[in-house]
């Protein structure tokens, strides 16, 4: 995979929609997008199609939080 897309387990993607569901008005607001794929083990890659108003590693970080 290239290497702007992050690799999450099925149960960090949960929390990663899960924020983003949470975020969605912002993201919206601030036409900001993600692109997912699917790998050959259950794994997903994420990236944000812009980083300008959030990047991926603070979204990670902020997940972290709220565990």
């Amino acid at each position: 995979m290239e290497s702007d897309f992050i690799k999450l387990n099925k149960e960090q993607y949960r929390q990663f929609t899960d924020w983003i569901e949470h975020n969605s008005q912002e993201l919206y607001e601030n036409k900001t997008a993600y692109e997912c794929r699917w790998g050959k083990d259950e794994d997903f890659y994420v990236r944000l199609l812009d980083e300008s108003f959030v990047s991926l590693e603070d979204i990670m970080l902020d997940m972290g939080r709220e565990s």
